[in-house]
């Protein structure tokens, strides 16, 4: 069936002004000479290094193993030699020991099919190995281990299963190109995790702008015997933060429901892609594009390609280049570096102009209610504000502060160029210990 359901309260529709990629195609970039392999790619503890400097590794040889139960297994993504091992600073602010392995040596499973294995008759206990042990997070920037999510509830418990087919913010356009181009294997993903959460009810959700994509979802649901809705959602963002999307799907406020799930469908294509084809998380899709972006594309890169050797490979002038964000153009963090490498939460590469960049004139409150009007989670982002600024972050905390996502919208909306949203993230981060990770869309 299909349906259009309403995003529960806020939103904005900034008007898309970057370029999305021309080509709605998804190519591969180019192999990185040398890998940059960060072992902290996900919600928890960085991984435990297992290599050392000289040592020889193979594609998707595992480097580094998961720390504790959010941690998560690292992996080769090219075949080489560790030059050396150093620490870096992750876009997050984050620090941790990373690989750099110099390109060398031959693919043994790159361009070659990987003959699909049989996983109907297999225990769930295998089911939720596979995907752990080929280190699958959550690829919409949350980047919570998957095997977490999908381990299996009491009877009953999950109420609904949710696809996510919403890229997170406006010029993204890598979840639509995959949905495009690998639909059965997103499926077949999604068919995997029915059968470890048994939910009530399971619904593919994408945005209005991929209508077009409905009537082929449904024909390959209905094939594979699945008995799965696919529903339409709006483009207004952010939409496609998965508790906006469970909640509009359930017809309720957002909140954190553990009996609902939502997994983008990055992540469900590599839940395939581990259990089918045995395959560890080694590459992940992301699109490249700004204003100063000769040639705005999707992606298939190798984790531990240069943010620089990207820009390169898409046209990047960097010459007339202000500012770089890794994510998008709401909620991406701006970086001092494009030497910083793709992780597994890298959603996108977006380039601003020089005049772009520059920091509007920040005003006086008016009390417009314009921020309140926009904000998602039914928050008074200009009251928590000023209570911030006041140092009184606990009261902030006890009207609702750690709701906040940073979503970008009050500040959108602000006419007096407040920045109400980066505000509000560091006073959240004081209060309960998060930091940014670029977008939660599962």
């Amino acid at each position: 069936m299909t349906d259009t359901t309403k995003l529960p309260k806020g939103g904005v529709n900034p008007p898309v002004e970057l370029p999305g990629p021309r080509d709605p195609g998804i190519a591969n970039a180019a192999l990185p000479n040398r890998a940059t392999i960060p072992l902290l790619q996900h919600a928890g503890r960085p991984a435990i290094r297992l290599v050392r400097p000289g040592d020889v590794v193979s594609e998707g040889m595992l480097v580094g193993k998961p720390d504790g139960p959010r941690s998560a297994a690292v992996h080769s993504s090219v075949p080489g030699v560790v030059a050396e091992i150093r620490e870096i600073t992750l876009a997050t602010g984050e620090r941790c020991e990373a690989l750099e392995i110099d390109l060398g040596g031959s693919f043994e499973t790159s361009g070659r099919p990987r003959a699909p294995r049989p996983w109907e008759n297999l225990p769930r206990a295998d089911l939720l190995e596979r995907i752990r042990s080929a280190g699958v997070v959550g690829l919409g920037g949350e980047g919570v281990p998957t095997h977490l999510k999908l381990s299996p509830p009491p009877a009953g418990s999950c109420s609904l299963l949710a696809a996510n087919g919403l890229d997170c913010e406006p010029s993204l356009g890598a979840d639509d190109a995959l949905l495009r181009e690998k639909p059965a294997e997103i499926i077949e993903g999604l068919r995997i995790c029915q059968l470890l959460l048994l939910p009530a009810r399971t619904v593919i959700a994408v945005s209005e702008r991929s209508a077009d994509l409905v009537q082929e979802l449904q024909r390959l649901v209905q094939r594979a015997g699945m008995n799965t809705s696919v529903v339409a959602l709006p483009a207004r963002y952010p939409q496609g933060h998965e508790q906006l999307v469970v909640a509009a799907l359930e017809g309720r406020p957002p909140s954190s429901d553990p009996s609902s799930v939502a997994l983008n469908v990055a992540t469900l294509l590599a839940v395939y892609e581990a259990v089918v084809l045995e395959k560890p998380l080694i590459e992940r899709v992301l699109t490249v594009t700004g204003s100063t972006v000769a040639h705005p594309r999707n992606l298939k890169v190798r984790l531990g390609t240069r943010v620089g050797d990207l820009l390169d490979e898409c046209g990047g002038d960097l010459a007339g280049t202000g500012k770089v964000v890794m994510g998008g153009p709401m909620r991406g963090v701006s970086v001092a570096t494009l030497d910083l490498p793709v992780t597994k939460r890298t959603l996108g590469i977006v380039t601003f102009s020089t005049v772009e960049a520059r920091t509007p004139q920040e005003t006086a409150c008016i009390r417009c209610g314009a921020c309140i009007e926009v904000c998602p989670w039914g928050l008074q982002p200009t009251r928590l504000f000023k209570l911030i600024r006041m140092g009184e972050e606990a009261k902030a905390g006890r009207e609702g502060l750690a709701r906040c996502t940073e979503c970008g919208c009050c500040s959108y909306a602000c006419p007096s160029r407040i920045p109400l949203s980066a505000i509000l993230g560091e006073g959240r981060r004081r209060i309960v210990g998060v930091r940014n990770g670029g977008g939660s869309h599962g």
